[in-house]
């Protein structure tokens, strides 16, 4: 009789446990992407699309008036092939000056475990501003969340990225 009963409680404590838990876990993904081996906080009123091949968040709401260009943060994962962490970072500011066709580095620090790099470049005639986070993933990779916005859009997108590459966490 005194085992059936500290069995039941047993199990209404156990109980008790994982529904504490579920519903704390629940609050924690709320508002988050959860991909296979990271997260991070969606940025609110983006969308998640697959129209620029890797995984990003366009701003769907965006009003840029006669531009039809909408604002965008990517994730890409890459491999290190062998180079150091310099050499990926020049490689990558290669990467982004090559895709236009004038590049002025408007900022570049280290903030946590990210790499941070703001360019602004000219592209048809148009002024964006390109941001790129890099974070050392597992072995030989590196994660990339990067974001283009028109020059005019960056105070209102540059926070957004911020809190996206803020709080990407790997898994």
């Amino acid at each position: 009789m005194k085992k059936r009963i500290i069995l039941i409680i047993l199990i209404l404590l156990l109980g008790l446990i994982c529904f504490y838990f579920g519903q704390n876990f629940d609050k924690v993904k709320e508002g988050y992407y959860i991909e296979q081996g990271y997260s991070f906080k969606n940025p609110q009123g983006w969308e998640k699309t697959y129209e620029l091949g890797p995984l990003a968040f366009l701003n769907k709401n965006e009003n840029n008036y006669n531009n039809p260009f909408k604002s965008y943060i990517f994730f890409i994962k890459d491999e290190l092939k062998g180079r150091s962490s310099e050499q990926y970072f020049d490689y990558i500011k290669t990467q982004v000056k090559n895709s236009s066709e004038s590049i002025e580095i408007l900022d570049e620090k280290e903030e946590g475990a990210f790499h941070v790099i703001f360019i602004k470049a000219m592209q048809n005639e148009n002024n964006y501003v390109i941001g790129t986070a890099l974070t050392k993933g597992i072995h030989d990779t590196y994660f990339v969340i990067s974001f283009k916005t028109l020059e005019s859009s960056l105070e209102n997108t540059k926070p957004v990225f911020e809190e996206v590459y803020k709080t990407f966490k790997l898994r």
